[in-house]
């Protein structure tokens, strides 16, 4: 499996003229959050010999342990995965002394990826989900059906995009 994406039309204007491209761009069926941690507690026991129960239980507490790391100051590193890290903010003053606690906020909150695990990530493969499935009937050419025909000759188990697509 790989990860899948569906093909859209978009203006591109690199060119300095106004061309309809079709490009690549992450489904849109997924739910929004992903996979939470009851999930990958349920993927992480499988592969681990921990229980599921512990395994959330623990994840809970990372959350509220990075929040306090990052409370302090610290940044906070989770090898082989990456690095998260606050930026603070204020504004300009004339005088040192003037840029008092009150003045200082935090503007964002970042991860950075460990390279490892980037670069591992960007192995993954892409895979297409059949253009039937998102498309409308009338937009589908001869040429767009032949592939999914091949595409769906090549893979076993098309029904996890039927089972998709009905989300």
């Amino acid at each position: 499996m790989g990860v899948p994406y569906v093909v859209r039309k978009k203006a591109d204007l690199t060119s300095g003229e106004r061309k309809e491209l079709w490009y690549a761009v992450p489904k849109k069926l997924q739910p929004r959050g992903g996979v939470k941690n009851r999930e990958l507690a349920l993927w992480m026991e499988k592969t681990s010999g921990f229980h599921r129960g512990q395994i959330e239980g623990i994840l809970t507490e990372m959350v509220a342990n990075i929040l306090q790391m990052l409370s302090l100051g610290e940044s906070v590193t989770i090898e082989g995965l990456g690095t998260f890290q606050t930026a603070l903010t204020s504004p300009g003053f004339e005088r040192p002394e003037q840029v008092t606690p009150g003045k200082v906020s935090v503007s964002r909150v970042y991860f950075v990826a460990h390279p490892d695990f980037s670069r591992e990530v960007k192995k993954i493969k892409c895979v297409r989900i059949p253009f039937k499935y998102y498309m409308p009937e009338n937009m589908l050419t001869k040429e767009m059906k032949k592939v999914d025909m091949e595409q769906e000759k090549a893979e076993s188990g098309t029904e996890i995009w039927e089972e998709e697509a009905g989300e």
